[in-house]
C-alpha cells in the first residue's frame, strides 16, 4: 500500500500576520501529532521552540490550535518567519530566527548622548548579544530625532543601517548629521488689547534670538510652548479676565530650517470681579478664622492665583492640626451677566494623621540623638507641615551639613499615620584654615587654625587656633557644646594667649601679651531668638619701645599703666530667621552684643557691637544680600583714657570693605603714620548672587557682584560720612571638599585717598576633612 502523505503549509511574513490564521480555502484535515520537528534552527534548541508552543505530543491540530502556536512562537520575539507543516502525523515546525546582535553604536551625537542613552538603549534591547527586531531600531532612531527637535535641532538627519554578518548576526550604526540649532526668529500675539506684547512675553521662558551669547532660550521646544501658552492664560486669568483663553496657535519652520516663527491668537474677555466667597464641605475650623486666610475680599479683581493661594493658606492651616491631606478646592460659580465670581472653597480636610516615625538617613557618622533634638515634629504627636518644615531648616542649617530633604510618607495598611523621612547630605565638618604670607611690617608670616563643627559627631564645636609670625603669636582654644542642657541652652568655652608687637601687623611700635578665659551661654527665648550670657578674665600685659611706640600708645600707658586685670560681662540678645547657615537665600540675622568690664578691674571700657545679615530671594534664582556691622567702643566711670589701643575697631579687608588693605582704614597714629584703629566702626557690604550655569542650585558655590561701604573713626563725634570708604567689583565663593571655603574677590575701590593702602586682588583658603 502506497504511503498516502498529507501536507499542509501557514506562512505570516513580517510580524503582521502574527494574529491571523491563514484564509478559510487553504483548508486541511485535522490530525493526532505523533511527533515534533523543528527546521531552520541556528542557536536556539528544538527545547526552547517547544517552551513556547502551546502543542505536545498526543494534541489535535485543528485551525484553532494552530492558530494559538502560532501566535505564542510569534509572541516569543525569538523569530522573524514561522511556518508549520505536515508531514504524515509529524507537525514540523520551520522558523527563522531573528539575527543577534554582535554590534552597536551611534556617531554624530555630540548634543545628545552619554551614558545616560546608552543606558536607555540596553534597556530597549538594543544592545551587544540582544536578538534584533527592526521596528526597535526604527523607534529608537524616531525617539532620537524626538530629542534633537525637543532641543531645537530640527535640521537633524538620522540614518540607520544594518549590516549582515556571519552565523545569524548583524552589526548596527545610527549616523546621526545634527547641524545647526534653529532659533526662534519671532513670537507674534494676535487679539491683546489690554496688555502690550512685551507685558505679555514677559511670561515666556522662550525667548527671541538676541545678541546674547550661549543662551537657550530661543530654542523652539514644543514642550516649553504648550507651558509658556498656559503662562499667557493665567496672566490673563489672575488679572481679572476669567475667559482669556489661546485660540490657536500656529509654528512655522523657515524652509531652511534654521528659524522658527510662533503666532498665538489671544481672546481676552471680559474683567470679571469677586463677589463674595464662602466654605462648603467639612471646614473643622472657624469661618472667621478661614476668611482671614483669603488673599482677596468682595469687590476685588478676580485672580486665579490669590484663590489657589488662598486654597494653600487653608490647607496649610489645616495641616498645622494634624490634616496633613486637606484638600481644598475653589470653584468658582460665575454670573455672566454681572460678569462677577463667586468663591466656593470646597474643604476636604480627611482624617486626622499621627506621625508614627521619624527617620534619618545619609547622616554618616553623626549620632542619630545630634539630628533628632533638632526636631520640632515629635512621634505619635499629630502631624504637622509647619513644626515638619521648621525641622528640616534646622537641620540644613548645622554647619556639618549641606541639604536636608523631607518626605511625608503614608503607613501602608492604616489611613492615619505617616513616618517622616529625612534624607541628610553632609558637608565636610572639619576645616584647617591656612594661610602664609609676608608683610614689611610684620615679615613672613604663618596662620592656621583647625575647625570641627560635628565632633565625634555630637554636634560639638572644637576649635584651635594658631598664628605665627616675626611680631606674633596667637593661640586660641574653644569648645561649644549646642545642647549643654536638654532646653537647647548651649555652653562656649574657650581659652586664649596673643601675644603681638602690634595692634594689626602694621606695627605700632609696642608688645602686648594677653592671656584670657571666656565662658559664655546661649539661652534660646523662642525658636529665632536667643539670649547671650557669660563672663570673660583677660591679663594684659604692654611693653613699649624707647623711640619706636607710637604718641598715642604711650600716653595711654603713662595715664593708666602696663598690666591691666579686666574681669568682662557678656551680654546680648540674637534673632536669626536665615534658611541656612552656610549660603543662605532668605532670611535674616541680627545680633546685638555688649561686652562691659565690671567693677573690679583695672580698665572700665565696654564694647557694643551689632551685625545685620539679610537675605532676599528674587526671580531667575537671584539673591540680593547685605550685611551691615556696627561697632562702638568706649570708657565709662572716669578716668582720662582708659580704652586700650589693644581693642581698637578695625576695618578694611576681605571681611568689612573689600579693596582695601586689612586694617587699614580710620586714624592714623603719631609720629608713624601707621593704622591705629578707633572707637567707632560701621560697614556694610551689598551683593547681588548670581546663579551658575554649571551649579544652579548654589549648594557650594557663588559668585557676586558687591559694592562695600566703611569708615572708622576715633569717636562717636568724629563720624564724617565724607569719610567713607567704598569699593564694588566681583567675589567667589566655593565651598571645597578637600579646601573648605575658598573665597576670592577683585575690587575697584571708588573713593580711595592718596594714603590708602589699597589690594585689589583677595584670597582666603582652608582645608576641610
Amino acid at each position: 500500500m502506497g504511503v498516502i502523505q498529507h501536507r499542509f503549509k501557514m506562512k505570516l511574513i513580517a510580524g503582521t500576520a502574527a494574529m491571523m490564521w491563514l484564509p478559510a480555502a487553504f483548508a486541511f484535515t485535522p490530525f493526532t501529532v505523533k511527533e515534533i520537528r523543528a527546521q531552520g534552527l541556528q542557536r536556539l534548541e528544538i527545547g526552547t521552540v517547544l517552551t513556547y508552543l502551546p502543542l505536545s505530543v498526543g494534541d489535535q491540530v485543528n485551525e484553532q490550535t494552530s492558530r494559538q502556536a502560532m501566535r505564542a512562537l510569534y509572541g516569543s520575539g525569538l523569530f522573524e518567519d514561522v511556518a508549520l507543516e505536515r508531514d504524515g502525523d509529524t507537525l514540523v515546525i520551520k522558523v527563522k530566527e531573528r539575527p543577534a546582535i554582535s554590534g552597536f553604536k551611534i556617531d554624530g551625537n555630540d548634543k545628545i548622548g552619554g551614558d545616560d542613552l546608552k543606558k536607555s538603549l540596553t534597556e530597549a534591547g538594543l544592545a551587544e548579544g540582544e536578538l534584533f527586531k527592526r521596528d526597535l531600531l526604527e523607534q529608537v532612531g524616531q525617539e532620537l530625532q524626538r530629542q534633537y527637535f525637543a532641543n531645537g535641532y530640527y535640521d537633524v538627519e538620522i540614518n540607520t543601517e544594518v549590516k549582515p554578518e556571519p552565523n545569524n548576526r548583524v552589526n548596527l550604526e545610527i549616523k546621526v548629521i545634527e547641524g545647526k540649532v534653529t532659533k526662534i526668529k519671532d513670537i507674534n500675539l494676535i487679539g491683546n488689547k489690554a496688555f502690550t506684547k512685551e507685558e505679555l512675553l514677559e511670561a515666556f521662558k522662550l525667548k527671541r534670538t538676541n545678541w546674547v551669547p550661549f543662551q537657550k532660550t530661543d530654542r523652539y521646544s514644543k514642550q516649553q510652548l504648550v507651558g509658556d501658552l498656559e503662562s499667557l492664560t493665567s496672566y490673563y486669568q489672575d488679572r481679572g479676565y476669567l475667559k482669556a483663553n489661546i485660540h490657536s496657535v500656529q509654528v512655522q519652520l523657515s524652509p531652511d530650517k534654521k528659524d522658527i516663527y510662533i503666532t498665538a491668537n489671544v481672546e481676552e474677555g471680559q474683567i470679571y470681579t469677586i463677589k463674595e466667597a464662602r466654605f462648603s464641605g467639612e471646614t473643622v475650623l472657624q469661618t472667621d478664622f478661614l476668611s482671614r486666610l483669603l488673599s482677596t475680599r468682595s469687590g476685588d479683581t478676580f485672580s486665579r492665583k490669590l484663590a489657589t493661594e488662598s486654597a494653600d493658606r487653608i490647607e496649610a492651616a489645616l495641616s498645622d492640626i494634624g490634616y496633613a491631606f486637606a484638600e481644598v478646592q475653589p470653584l468658582p460659580e460665575v454670573d455672566e451677566d454681572k460678569r462677577e465670581v463667586s468663591l466656593n472653597y470646597v474643604v476636604q480636610p480627611g482624617k486626622r494623621t499621627y506621625v508614627r516615625r521619624v527617620n534619618f538617613t545619609g547622616h554618616g557618622d553623626t549620632h542619630d540623638d545630634t539630628l533628632r533634638r533638632e526636631m520640632r515634629q515629635l512621634e505619635a504627636a499629630p502631624f504637622s507641615k509647619s513644626a515638619v518644615e521648621r525641622s528640616r531648616v534646622r537641620l540644613a542649617r548645622l554647619p556639618f551639613v549641606e541639604e536636608a530633604e523631607v518626605d511625608t510618607q503614608p503607613v501602608a495598611g492604616t489611613d492615619d499615620l505617616v513616618d517622616i523621612n529625612f534624607k541628610i547630605k553632609e558637608r565636610a565638618p572639619g576645616s584647617v584654615q591656612f594661610g602664609v604670607g609676608f608683610s614689611g611690617s610684620a615679615g613672613f608670616l604663618i596662620t592656621g587654625s583647625l575647625t570641627h563643627t560635628n565632633f565625634l559627631g555630637t554636634g560639638n564645636r572644637v576649635s584651635l587656633e594658631l598664628n605665627r609670625s616675626q611680631i606674633s603669636r596667637v593661640a586660641n582654644i574653644s569648645w561649644t557644646d549646642p545642647y549643654f542642657t536638654a532646653d537647647g541652652i548651649s555652653q562656649t568655652a574657650s581659652v586664649f594667649y596673643r601675644k603681638s608687637d602690634s595692634v594689626i601687623r602694621f606695627s605700632s611700635g609696642f608688645n602686648s601679651n594677653i592671656v584670657g578665659f571666656n565662658l559664655t551661654y546661649g539661652i534660646p527665648l523662642s525658636e529665632y531668638t536667643s539670649l547671650r550670657a557669660g563672663f570673660g578674665v583677660e591679663q594684659t600685659a604692654l611693653e613699649a619701645f624707647p623711640g619706636g611706640t607710637s604718641d598715642e600708645v604711650l600716653q595711654f600707658m603713662r595715664d593708666n599703666g602696663s598690666r591691666f586685670n579686666t574681669y568682662q560681662l557678656r551680654t546680648g540678645i540674637a534673632r536669626d530667621t536665615r534658611n541656612k547657615t552656610f549660603f543662605a537665600t532668605r532670611g535674616s540675622l541680627h545680633q546685638f552684643f555688649v561686652d562691659a568690664s565690671v567693677p573690679g578691674s583695672d580698665l572700665n571700657y565696654f564694647t557694643a557691637t551689632y551685625r545685620g545679615e539679610q537675605y532676599i530671594g528674587l526671580p531667575y534664582k537671584f539673591v540680593f544680600t547685605t550685611t551691615a556691622n556696627i561697632g562702638v567702643l568706649d570708657n565709662y566711670g572716669g578716668g582720662k583714657n582708659e580704652v586700650p589701643p589693644f581693642e581698637y575697631l578695625f576695618a578694611g579687608g576681605a571681611r568689612t570693605v573689600r579693596g582695601y588693605d586689612d586694617g587699614s582704614l580710620g586714624p592714623r597714629d603719631t609720629p608713624f603714620n601707621n593704622p591705629l584703629g578707633g572707637r567707632v566702626r560701621g560697614t556694610i557690604q551689598n551683593e547681588l548672587i548670581v546663579p551658575l550655569p554649571v551649579e544652579s542650585d548654589q549648594k557650594s558655590t557663588r559668585l557676586s557682584v558687591f559694592y562695600d561701604a566703611g569708615q572708622v573713626y576715633t569717636s562717636p563725634n568724629d563720624v564724617d560720612l565724607a569719610e567713607i570708604r567704598t569699593s564694588a567689583g566681583l567675589a567667589f565663593q566655593w565651598f571645597t571638599p578637600f579646601l573648605g571655603l575658598l573665597q576670592l574677590s577683585y575690587a575697584f575701590p571708588l573713593n580711595e585717598e592718596q594714603t590708602d593702602d589699597t589690594r585689589r586682588f583677595q584670597i582666603t583658603f582652608g582645608s576641610g576633612f
